[in-house]
C-alpha cells in the first residue's frame, strides 16, 4: 500500500520507506556524531517531522520517542557516571541524547525485524552498539574505559538488555506505518 506525506504527491510504499528510513538514521547519526549538540538537534528535529509524516498514530509514537530519550539519557549517564565513557561531563551531551531520539524512529520501521525474536534483540543489540559507540568515541572525541575491550563488553552487555526493551515497549504499543489511500 503506498505511502504519503501529507496527502503530497510522493508517495513511497512501505519497503521503500524502511530504506528511507534506515539512510536517514545512519546519515542522522553521522551528522550528530561528527558536529556535535546544535546540528544534532536540527538534524533530530527535521528527521522527526519527516517520521512522523509517516506515522497513523503520531501521539504513541511521540511517546515511543520520549521514551527512548529517557532510557537513552539514562543509559548514557549510567555509563559515564561508571566511567564506561568520558565526554568531559557529567551528564551525555545534547548529541548522543539525540542519537536515542533517532534510534527510536527505527524501531518501528527498519529494525521491525527484530519485533518477537528476543535471542536475536540480545545478539544484535550486544554486537551491534558496542561498534556504533566505538565508533562515535573515535569521531566525536568521547573517551572509552581503558581498556577499550572491557568499555565495549560493559555496553554490549547493556544494550543487549536495552535493545529488547525498546523493541517490547514498541510492540506492545503495536505501532504501525501509516497510510492514506
Amino acid at each position: 500500500m503506498p505511502l504519503m506525506i501529507n496527502n503530497s504527491q510522493m508517495k513511497l510504499s512501505e519497503r521503500q520507506y524502511l530504506l528511507v528510513n534506515a539512510l536517514m538514521f545512519q546519515l542522522g547519526w553521522l551528522l550528530c556524531v561528527l558536529f556535535g549538540s546544535m546540528i544534532a538537534v536540527g538534524v533530530t528535529a527535521a528527521t522527526v517531522a519527516l517520521h512522523m509524516q509517516w506515522v497513523r498514530d503520531k501521539r504513541r509514537e511521540g511517546i515511543f520517542l520520549l521514551l527512548c530519550l529517557g532510557i537513552g539519557f539514562m543509559t548514557d549517564l549510567l555509563l559515564i557516571q561508571f566511567g564506561v565513557l568520558t565526554t568531559g561531563s557529567v551528564f551525555p551531551p545534547l548529541w548522543l541524547s539525540c542519537l536515542w531520539v533517532l534510534f527510536g524512529t527505527t524501531v518501528g520501521y527498519a529494525l521491525r525485524i527484530f519485533h518477537g525474536k528476543l535471542w536475536l534483540c540480545i545478539a544484535a543489540g550486544g554486537l551491534s552498539a558496542p561498534l556504533s559507540y566505538y565508533g562515535g568515541a573515535r569521531l566525536a572525541d568521547v573517551g572509552l574505559l581503558a581498556p577499550a575491550w572491557l568499555a565495549l563488553l560493559v555496553i554490549g552487555l547493556v544494550w543487549a538488555f536495552v535493545f529488547p526493551v525498546l523493541i517490547h515497549f514498541y510492540s506492545v504499543n503495536r505501532l504501525k506505518v501509516g497510510s492514506v489511500s
